[in-house]
């Protein structure tokens, strides 16, 4: 059986038409999906849309638009990609205690950590912060935080 590995939303930007600038991305990220359980809090989702409407000046923004809903739509319907719950209780706890503990502002980035300690998941990360995490004292940790150049 496939170790679960839960995507940070860097890693969907491409689908939505969003350079991230990660090496060898086209031909690696369909290896990482065959070889892993993957997964996906459904607020990666949300944040993917901000950044699209953030970085798509207006004149763009048509096409960042009409490219998050193709993006959407090819995620969605992608078997190779599961979509964890949004949240729950044991979920909020480890968020929650990121925030007062940690002092982990971003919202997305403690939901996304929660999710895949909650569920004993790998991250796959680029975020800094998520990186040099080791969770707030107590609390369920992912079963390990990698970055794009530390997936085997």
């Amino acid at each position: 059986m496939a170790e679960p590995l839960l995507l940070d939303t860097t890693y969907l930007l491409p689908v939505f038409g969003i350079d991230v600038g990660l090496a060898k991305f086209e031909t690696r990220f369909p290896e990482i999906l065959d070889g892993y359980d993957i997964r996906y809090n459904p607020v990666s989702l949300l944040e993917a849309k901000w950044i699209s409407l953030r970085i798509g000046r207006h004149s763009e923004r048509d096409r960042f638009l009409a490219r998050y809903r193709s993006g959407l739509g090819a995620i969605m319907t992608d078997k190779r990609m599961k979509q964890t719950r949004l949240t729950d209780s044991a979920v909020e706890l480890i968020a929650d205690r990121l925030l007062t503990e940690n002092r982990l502002n971003d919202y997305f980035d403690r939901m996304i950590y929660a999710t895949a300690a909650a569920e004993n998941s790998h991250l796959l990360t680029e975020d800094k912060v998520l990186l040099g995490l080791t969770g707030a004292k107590g609390e369920s940790v992912p079963r390990s935080i990698l970055s794009w150049k530390g997936v085997p």
